[in-house]
């Protein structure tokens, strides 16, 4: 279906003998006003035709000069529909004004390229972590599948991409890659911050995915028990995969660092404190936050045991965090624990079952987890206090009939 394209002359209403003559282009209902840097007389103005009249020497001129426009106008309108299926009204202004000039071209593939270019370039400068610059990596060969298949082109231009756009390709990453909504949401979250760097290097005249709002389902985290825990802890596998994932996930159980805490901890992160004990004292690889953690036996019993793998000064010789993953799986079925297990679960283990339900203060943990504020280690709390409503309902259903087996009638 074609868009509806008009273009429409008119007065600005102001207060002056000449009134300023605007061109407003509208496609599909948006309207692009601007400035033709023309003026005239209200009387010279005919309401019907949209051009001057009457025999003033001007008129000539200005109508001259408004077909010329309207020419061009439509001239670069279908000029720029023949390489886009659709065209913004804002967009075709600028081009009109030579504000777009070479940037015009530039396709969504080719910009996220850029982008991901100087991401390697923070990677280098130790400003931003690879897990992150793998995200956005994976972001783009999925965005580059779904174009093919849904657009049945190879690439989009950078002002094609909308809200609609958005949420197609939120649903491609769900029935594609078996993904539930929140993975698929951080996709587009993705997608959303190249655009709005798009935006801000003027390659868009505007970010159409700005009020494009991200609707997370909400979950509780999990977390293992004591029971659990323990579970893990003391089994004994036969493969020295397993066994060697199940360590650094018992070490992240205890200390509350995640995966890629983990695997950037060095011997340059302990100190020694007045308190007679060593400390983890390290930035957090995601927030830059400091992490402050008192260092117990069990992850000490785990260095020692690595300590001739290390490489460098790195004190642990762990696997990607995929492979880390799918191993966890396989331990979580041969331990008989009935939940997702991921390298993140022993984190949310550490907050919950390891510190705060033996008494820890949420300030503490908070400082431990490296949590900017306490706002967002309240979460543990949350689920601690629905384990313990879950707890008691339960308690609260085994005891209905005892009091039949209790006669308090005087004797």
């Amino acid at each position: 279906m074609r868009d509806t394209f008009s273009i429409l002359f008119y007065l600005k209403n102001e207060d002056s003998a000449e009134k300023s003559i605007y061109c407003r282009i509208s496609i599909c209902g948006v309207k692009a006003p601007f400035y033709t840097k023309l003026k005239i007389n209200p009387q010279y103005w005919d309401q019907e035709t949209k051009r001057g009249k009457g025999r003033s020497k001007e008129i000539p001129r200005i109508n001259l000069a408004l077909s010329k426009l309207e020419t061009e106008i439509t001239e670069a309108y279908e000029k720029i529909r023949e390489r886009r299926k659709k065209v913004d009204p804002f967009y075709l202004r600028d081009y009109l004004q030579g504000n777009v000039q070479d940037k015009e071209n530039v396709s969504i593939l080719t910009y996220f390229d850029q982008f991901n270019s100087e991401l390697d370039e923070r990677v280098k400068a130790e400003d931003l972590t690879d897990e992150t610059r793998i995200r956005y990596v994976n972001t783009r060969e999925r965005l580059s599948k779904f174009i093919k298949e849904k657009y049945q082109r190879d690439d989009l231009y950078l002002d094609e991409i909308d809200v609609r756009f958005a949420r197609r390709f939120r649903l491609f990453i769900c029935t594609n890659y078996s993904c539930k909504n929140n993975t698929a949401q951080k996709y587009v979250q993705k997608l959303k911050t190249v655009i709005t760097d798009a935006w801000g290097n003027s390659f868009l005249v505007s970010d159409k995915l700005i009020r494009h709002k991200l609707k997370y389902d909400h979950t509780d985290r999990t977390c293992l028990t004591w029971v659990e825990l323990k579970r893990i802890m003391h089994k004994k596998f036969s493969t020295q995969r397993l066994e060697r994932v199940r360590d650094f996930f018992v070490f992240s159980c205890f200390t509350g660092l995640a995966y890629g805490d983990i695997k950037n901890l060095t011997t340059k992160n302990f100190e020694l404190k007045n308190d007679g004990h060593e400390w983890i004292d390290k930035n957090r690889n995601k927030t830059k936050i400091k992490a402050q953690i008192l260092f117990s036996e069990i992850p000490y019993l785990i260095i020692d045991k690595y300590e001739n793998e290390r490489i460098g000064d790195y004190l642990l010789p762990i696997r990607s965090n995929q492979k880390t993953n799918e191993y966890l799986k396989e331990i979580a079925t041969l331990c008989k624990v009935n939940k997702n297990l991921t390298s993140h679960v022993a984190r949310h283990t550490f907050a919950t079952t390891v510190t705060l339900t033996e008494g820890v203060p949420l300030e503490s943990i908070s400082k431990m987890l490296g949590h900017t504020n306490t706002v967002t280690t309240q979460i543990y709390a949350k689920i601690v206090n629905e384990k313990l409503r879950k707890d008691a309902s339960k308690w609260n259903k085994k005891m209905v009939g005892i009091e039949d087996e209790f006669n308090l009638k005087n004797q």
